[in-house]
């Protein structure tokens, strides 16, 4: 045997392993690979987490606007409510400004007179009192007073200085005039303060007219004697107030 045989033969022979191993690798059936769920797509957490944000901004959305409209519905009634009160107020006011001026008028009309011109002084009464007044005035004053004015040559001179009101609605009124007047004549002069007068006033289509008049009386009164002593009439004691 030749040393190239002795080679040979003595090389180990080759390991089968390897290739049995390779072959049962290759006959084997392939795993499948796992199939993406058909119910839970590729991407849809992620949709759902946008959708509930829109759908969370749309609902605070729609709070706020609802808060928005219930808060300008509130202001809306409330503004109306102080509109029509405002209304009220000055609607008061302005009625109690016509009788005040109406009272304060007739008041000081009732209490200025001249001698000279006597009737001037009662067609200015006639135009602030109703015809019931009118008519009252004339039996009681008309004649006999006008003559005992005339004979004395007295003027008068009066001014309304506060005018007090109660029971104001819109056909009818009570009021207390405050007047201080001052009358001369040939004898005297009389100075009267704080007259009270008690007016009854009503509504009439052309304004508020007297109806009715009662004299309270005076705080103060006092009387200077003017020319011949001897013809002046002593000085009444002040009258009260009832």
């Amino acid at each position: 045997m030749s040393d190239r045989d002795e080679a040979a033969s003595a090389a180990p022979e080759p390991d089968p392993a390897p290739d049995a191993a390779l072959d049962a690798a290759l006959d084997a059936e392939p795993v499948p690979e796992p199939e993406p769920d058909a119910e839970a797509p590729l991407g849809a957490p992620a949709r759902a987490d946008v959708s509930w944000a829109r759908w969370i901004t749309a609902a605070v959305a729609v709070v706020a606007v609802l808060a928005l409209a219930g808060f300008a519905l509130v202001q809306w009634i409330g503004a109306g409510k102080a509109r029509d009160a405002q209304a009220r107020l000055e609607a008061d006011r302005t009625l109690r400004l016509e009788i005040s001026e109406a009272a304060h008028n007739f008041a000081q009309a009732l209490l200025t007179y001249d001698y000279q011109d006597l009737p001037s002084a009662r067609a200015k009464l006639r135009d602030l009192a109703t015809g019931d007044f009118q008519t009252l005035y004339d039996q009681e004053f008309g004649g006999a007073m006008e003559q005992v004015i005339i004979k004395l040559k007295a003027v008068s001179q009066a001014t309304s200085r506060e005018v007090y009101l109660a029971d104001v609605s819109e056909t009818t009124a009570r009021a207390i005039v405050v007047v201080d007047s001052q009358v001369k004549s040939e004898q005297a002069m009389r100075v009267v303060s704080d007259s009270h007068l008690k007016l009854l006033m009503i509504k009439e289509p052309d304004g508020w007219k007297v109806q009715e008049v009662t004299v309270l009386g005076a705080a103060k009164e006092q009387e200077t004697p003017l020319g011949d002593p001897q013809k002046t009439t002593p000085s009444p004691e002040p009258s009260k107030k009832d």
